[in-house]
């Protein structure tokens, strides 16, 4: 008898292939429709508050994986991509959890971070961009325990800022309750020096992508701008004759500092004009975003055109982070950048209610702090 016609025995049936059915090919396809809906579906029942927390900590991931040398090969964009998933593996997301110690970050936020990582990578491997067993591996990586919190604190240095102690009144009572916490934040931002802000504002070659992330550092170095505001820019912003451009300040809603006015500086003016006139595609004028992504810029100088889909706030977080790495400066973050525009403009004196509205603070104590550590530097800087 020939293979063709020949039995399979019971002891092989378990290793033979599924036959095609049309019920197996109907459940293929709805798994295929469903995993492309599960994190559209998992936003839209989310409030606003809890996706701003969420994208600030899928923000953080991504900035871990590029300070440690990966690029993600389908962008960064962990909230709202499937596909960004495709290759994260449990020993990453236990990596994210050591860094964030190195870090300075407190227990109680590198513990919601990992719960945020978690839940965002369980909605991949529904989706089958990520491997249903490292889905599964990633939810054992455990957090600390509030005994587990306290043996690590002892250990490792305390970089982190004061702690932070502010009340509320719960739903429902009469009194407020005082609540001690650590910050989240880091305690020391990357420092850049005078001659690093130069070299990354600068235009590296001719392509239009060079152009574009050369008015990108400019914007943030110069001008001190948000990621998130950087996203929100359009051409239609800009007054290259005037030489000024007006903004919007998400992070300020409600507030004077809501719409901001800024005068181009010498660096970003020409920048700008030669990357609008020359590059800029003319069918995205008036409303168009003002930094759009690019394809890739190979060896030889090819490539590196606009295209006609802007950068959001996690994908400049993510060119920010890759163009200091190539300048040497590790971890570099939009806010180091912005952090160093304060400086500069505290040292070149300018006053709080200037930087207030420079920078769009609502709390002048933030500007006090800037001023007084330009003014301690300057007294001892021999």
């Amino acid at each position: 008898m020939s293979d063709s016609n020949s039995l399979v025995s019971p002891e092989n049936q378990s290793a033979s292939p599924v036959s095609y059915t049309p019920l197996a090919e109907a459940g293929r396809l709805a798994n295929q429709i469903a995993g492309q809906a599960v994190f559209t579906r998992y936003l839209s029942e989310k409030s606003a508050n809890t996706l701003k927390r969420h994208g600030r900590d899928l923000e953080l991931f991504a900035e871990y994986l590029l300070d440690v040398g990966i690029m993600p090969e389908d962008g960064a964009d962990f909230q709202t991509s499937p596909l960004a998933w495709r290759g994260v593996t449990w020993g990453l997301v236990e990596g994210f959890v050591q860094w964030l110690l190195r870090q300075g970050y407190a227990i109680s936020s590198v513990n919601a971070r990992l719960s945020t990582v978690k839940v965002y990578a369980q909605l991949a491997a529904r989706a089958g961009t990520l491997d249903q067993q490292e889905g599964l591996l990633i939810q054992t990586v455990r957090g600390f325990s509030r005994t587990a919190q306290l043996n690590v604190d002892e250990q490792r240095p305390q970089t982190r800022i004061a702690d932070v102690t502010y009340a509320y009144k719960p739903e429902g009572q009469q009194r407020s309750v005082v609540v001690e916490r650590r910050s989240t934040k880091k305690a020391e931002p990357t420092i850049l020096t005078p001659a690093q802000a130069e070299a990354l504002k600068r235009v590296q070659n001719h392509s239009p992508q060079a152009w574009r992330d050369a008015l990108l550092m400019c914007l943030l170095l110069d001008h001190g701008l948000r990621a998130s505001e950087v996203a929100l820019l359009k051409a239609e912003n800009f007054d290259p004759d005037g030489g000024t451009f007006t903004f919007y300040r998400p992070k300020v809603k409600g507030t004077a500092h809501e719409w901001t006015t800024h005068t181009l500086s010498p660096a970003t003016y020409p920048v700008l004009r030669h990357y609008l006139s020359g590059f800029y595609p003319p069918a995205l004028r008036p409303d168009g975003a003002l930094i759009l992504a690019t394809t890739r810029l190979l060896k030889n100088g090819e490539g590196g055109q606009l295209l006609g889909e802007p950068l959001n706030r996690v994908r400049i977080s993510e060119r920010v982070a890759w163009l200091g790495r190539q300048a040497g400066i590790m971890p570099l973050s939009a806010h180091d950048c912005r952090h160093y525009c304060a400086t500069q403009m505290a040292r070149m004196g300018y006053g709080v209610d200037e930087l207030m509205a420079w920078f769009g603070w609502t709390n002048a104590q933030t500007a006090v702090r800037y001023i007084a550590t330009a003014e301690v530097q300057t007294r001892y800087k021999g």
